[in-house]
């Protein structure tokens, strides 16, 4: 009885011996004559949700050239895998002997993924054997990166009467098609308006596609009389899913402007030939920066002389005006009648001309003397006709 026991228990251990040998050279032939190998460099990543990843694999056959089929044995709920060759979907490969062949697989990331671990199985099979690949997706929301709204040159100076263009380049950085709505802080009585680079449309929001770019041209107007200064225009553009906000700068100068004209705002001035008449002018700083070396000038007819009391405004504040006074003096043998004296206040950064009318009368001892000659015609010709006419 026990010697049976015995020889079983033998039989049993050779028969396991002979499997197992059988098995551990049936492993090294069959990867020898029809191994498959299926592999990834980097089988593990890390992925945001709503992501898009492509793997790229390779099929190593060290057996006989053969079709080898491609599956997804197993995928989480709501993803979706595709296995990709030259961009088209396919579900074989062809693979010579002792040669590898390249094909990417492509997944899909729900954009509700919650954040953990996620796995992956892929299998190629071909004629008695096959290999499967485990990938390894972790979902994690600080791997999205945050759009971005950057300005090529974030500050700009010039006068109150510039008009400011910003170029600014926003990028949509997330994995999803997004709308954003664009947006502007700026001071009270500014103008801002948002263009697409290169058009001339004026838009309030845009759409962009996943990992694009769009230019925009931020054309930021001041209102007239700005102070000098700087100001800081914070801009934005807000999608359903993310702010992304930056700020410009723009550095006013002043603007330099000067208004010529009389305390009654009438150009005219009557005047008698050869006889001086003072007028008085009022200069005004229109602008936002000051003034220096306001000087007066006029252009008249020939022989007339205008001279001006000052003849330069050293410094005139922005919003100030100061009183000039101008004589005129026209030729004496000036004809009555109407002439043009242009008077004009300029500075090296502006100027400003007034138009005044100059009506020329005859002098009153003229006058006088053309009455006396009248007198003294008219009794030669009454004398002429008493002497005369009674002949």
């Amino acid at each position: 009885m026990a010697k049976s026991i015995w020889k079983k228990i033998l039989a049993s251990i050779f028969s396991l011996t002979i499997i197992a040998l059988t098995l551990g050279g049936s492993g090294s032939l069959a990867h020898a004559v029809g191994g498959l190998t299926l592999s990834t460099a980097y089988p593990g990543l890390t992925v945001k949700p709503g992501e898009t990843v492509e793997f790229p694999l390779e099929v190593d056959n060290k057996g006989a050239s053969q079709s080898v089929e491609l599956t997804t044995d197993s995928i989480p709920t709501g993803w979706k895998g595709t296995f990709l060759g030259t961009g088209k979907t396919v579900h074989q490969v062809y693979v010579k002997n002792g040669e590898t062949q390249d094909v990417n697989y492509r997944v899909e990331v729900p954009l509700d993924a919650a954040e953990k671990t996620y796995q992956i199985r892929l299998r190629a099979s071909g004629a008695g054997v096959s290999d499967t690949l485990t990938l390894d997706l972790k979902v994690s929301k600080a791997a999205q990166e945050q759009s971005e709204l950057v300005a090529q040159y974030p500050e700009l100076q010039g006068p109150g009467s510039a008009m400011f263009i910003f170029r600014v380049d926003l990028t949509n950085n997330s994995s999803q098609e997004q709308s954003y709505s664009l947006g502007a802080k700026v001071p009270p009585g500014w103008e801002i308006s948002f263009k697409p680079s290169y058009e001339d449309k004026q838009i309030a929001s845009i759409s962009l596609e996943p990992e694009k770019s769009q230019g925009l041209d931020i054309q930021v107007k001041p209102p007239q009389n700005v102070k000098a200064g700087e100001y800081t225009i914070p801009i934005g553009a807000v999608s359903a899913g993310e702010t992304v906000a930056t700020e410009l700068k723009v550095i006013i100068t002043g603007t330099y402007e000067v208004e010529l004209t009389t305390p009654t705002g009438l150009l005219k001035v009557d005047t008698t030939a050869g006889r001086e008449t003072t007028t008085t002018l009022v200069v005004k700083n229109t602008g936002s920066a000051d003034l220096r070396n306001v000087k007066l000038t006029a252009r008249q007819p020939s022989n007339w002389d205008v001279t001006f009391e000052p003849e330069q405004i050293d410094l005139l504040k922005a919003g100030e005006s100061q009183e000039v006074k101008a004589t005129i003096k026209p030729d004496s043998k000036a004809i009555a009648g109407d002439y043009m004296v242009t008077m004009t206040a300029s500075t090296q950064e502006t100027s400003s001309k007034a138009e005044f009318r100059v009506t020329v009368k005859t002098s009153t001892l003229w006058g006088l003397v053309g009455v006396v000659i009248i007198g003294v015609m008219a009794y030669g010709l009454y004398y002429t006709f008493k002497v005369y006419g009674r002949r």
